[in-house]
């Protein structure tokens, strides 16, 4: 299993852009938390997502996070942006970040 850190920002977001971006990343098992080497969820800082998931390459998230933004109405063309997006794959990580409390934010089942 692979772990990924994407990272949208919406030109120009209406206040609700974000929140329905965040659904629908979670359709497609993109969250806003991650899980720590301890067990601990910690909430990633805003904007932020993680994924983990089998068989797939850096450019294959993009492409699902692309989807994602799509989905809300979000496109890039020749003559508009509407979002700028980085995906990456992470290896390992440290943080300094806050405790998950709300678990709705979390994968279903963990």
């Amino acid at each position: 299993m692979s772990t990924f850190v994407i990272r949208p920002e919406i030109n120009n977001a209406s206040a609700g852009d974000y929140e329905r971006l965040h659904d629908a990343m979670y359709t497609r098992r993109i969250y806003k938390v991650i899980k720590l080497d301890d067990g601990s969820w910690r909430d990633l800082p805003t904007g932020t997502y993680r994924a983990e998931l089998d068989d797939v390459k850096p450019q294959d998230v993009f492409n699902i996070a692309i989807a994602a933004l799509n989905s809300i109405g979000k496109y890039n063309t020749d003559y508009r942006r509407d979002y700028e997006l980085i995906v990456f794959m992470a290896s390992g990580s440290y943080s300094d970040l806050p405790f998950n409390t709300d678990k709705s934010k979390r994968p279903p089942g963990s």
